[in-house]
């Protein structure tokens, strides 16, 4: 019996005076959504969390923070309200307890996805990222890791140094007396590589600035459904899931890697002692016969590595949040409280990466050196940039071997300064960290 009917059998009259009904419907909507507010605000089981006012009532206030920086205002509210977890929505939490990452991102007993947020109109539903079935996503993950094993991105190898060779000629054509929006740049390099990676087909679009790039990928989409029944596992996906992998790989794997790298110019070109000190770590790398720098030469660089390393941590290229599910058991405690089961949380990584409780009192300064001292190994449970567990992004080989090669060109080629009246660009969290005023920076080739 919903509760229009049973108002009916309460006052049978009503049926035959509309503007009884008219009354009726004014008190019962008068009645509810006060009652919901002060449940909402006073009563619910997360009503002793603080937190903007407006966050109890609905998600508006949340969805009002997704243009810009959330994390930067979650931040502020934290000081403000001096809690580890903060209301940011209904049935909502941010935590910043950076000891809970590893409750919370786990393989043993993971705290389930949130379908609400990845179950978005433009994200598949069961793609390996949005999966939130534990097993369902098991299942795929083991039909794509030999697409993301250490043994096939060497086999890439190839076509990522053609591409940053484009790369690096048209930096030396177009640099002389004029900026380089190195984001643009590197986002066209990134995003050719996983052209060919996902789609077996090139791109162009480090060489043909007018190219039709939705024609084309258009047509790479052929060439990626037809390629990938060569891997047995995956004849078991049908073909939209495979068009909806190749390009959830196409948007995580291109923008992520370009945001990663144009970080890591903006610090690098901001310290002339890194940058030089860098530089001439390259200079003793040896090309091979083919001219290139083998991928597993940079690997053995150990300044390189921890530069790569800091620009993920203080560059955060995925800085937000990736909501759970509580469990209804072990009990989940923040600031001394049970997190009641069925909450949705975060803790995100730019609230771990910027933490002075792990990093010290310069965690949000860039230094590389931090990766190299005696107690530098501990650091790694810390770091997050493609998150822990069994939800680990699954790219992150192909994603090291994109940066520490075009890094490494960059920076072995050129020299890199940021321009006078120089203001540092405006960021928004896109899911990716976004450059959205670009990096303009003066190259020159080295001497």
């Amino acid at each position: 019996m919903t509760l229009a009917t049973a108002w009916l059998e309460f006052y049978p009259g009503l049926q035959q005076n509309p503007l009884a009904i008219l009354t009726s419907i004014a008190v019962i909507l008068l009645l509810y959504y006060p009652s919901q507010w002060l449940y909402l605000y006073y009563f619910h089981p997360l009503a002793s969390f603080p937190g903007h006012p407006a966050a109890a009532f609905s998600n508006r206030w949340l969805l009002s923070n997704y243009k810009g920086f959330p994390e930067r205002e979650f931040e502020k509210l934290h000081e403000k309200y001096q809690t580890k977890a903060l209301r940011i929505a209904p049935n909502e939490l941010h935590i910043t307890d950076v000891h809970q990452y590893k409750t919370v991102y786990n393989n043993i007993r993971p705290f389930l996805k949130d379908p609400a947020f990845y179950h978005l109109p433009t994200i598949p539903v069961h793609s390996l990222f949005a999966e939130i079935d534990p097993a369902r996503h098991k299942e795929r993950r083991k039909m794509l890791n030999p697409l993301f094993s250490r043994n096939a991105v060497f086999s890439l190898e190839q076509t990522v140094h053609e591409k940053t060779n484009i790369l690096i000629r048209k930096i030396e054509r177009i640099c002389e007396g004029r900026l380089v929006d190195i984001n643009n740049a590197v986002r066209c390099t990134t995003m050719e590589v996983m052209m060919e990676f996902a789609f077996a087909k090139a791109a162009n679009m480090l060489e043909e600035s007018d190219t039709t790039f939705e024609s084309r990928i258009l047509q790479a989409f052929d060439g990626y459904t037809g390629s990938l029944w060569d891997f047995p596992l995956i004849q078991k996906m049908g073909a939209w899931e495979m068009v909806h992998e190749a390009m959830e790989m196409l948007v995580a794997g291109s923008d992520t890697t370009a945001s990663t790298l144009t970080s890591g110019v903006l610090h690098i070109a901001s310290n002339s002692e890194v940058q030089n000190r860098l530089a001439r770590s390259l200079q003793e790398t040896e090309l091979d016969a083919n001219g290139m720098l083998p991928l597993a030469e940079l690997e053995k660089n150990i300044f390189l590595t921890a530069c790569i390393k800091e620009t993920l941590r203080i560059g955060t290229p995925v800085p937000g949040r990736l909501p759970r599910i509580v469990p209804s058991d072990p009990p989940f405690l923040v600031d001394g409280k049970v997190i009641p089961p069925g909450t949705v949380v975060s803790i995100s990584t730019y609230t771990m990466h910027m933490s002075e409780e792990l990093w010290g009192p310069d965690a949000r300064v860039f230094n590389p050196d931090r990766w190299l001292g005696s107690g530098s190994q501990g650091l790694d449970q810390y770091f997050c940039s493609f998150s822990k567990g069994s939800r680990m992004c699954i790219g992150q080989n192909l994603a090291y071997a994109e940066l520490a090669t075009i890094m490494a060109w960059i920076f072995r080629h050129f020299q890199v300064t940021l321009p006078e009246g120089f203001e540092p660009p405006r960021q928004e969290d896109r899911f990716e960290l976004a450059y959205v005023t670009g990096l303009p920076v003066k190259i020159s080739v080295r001497k």
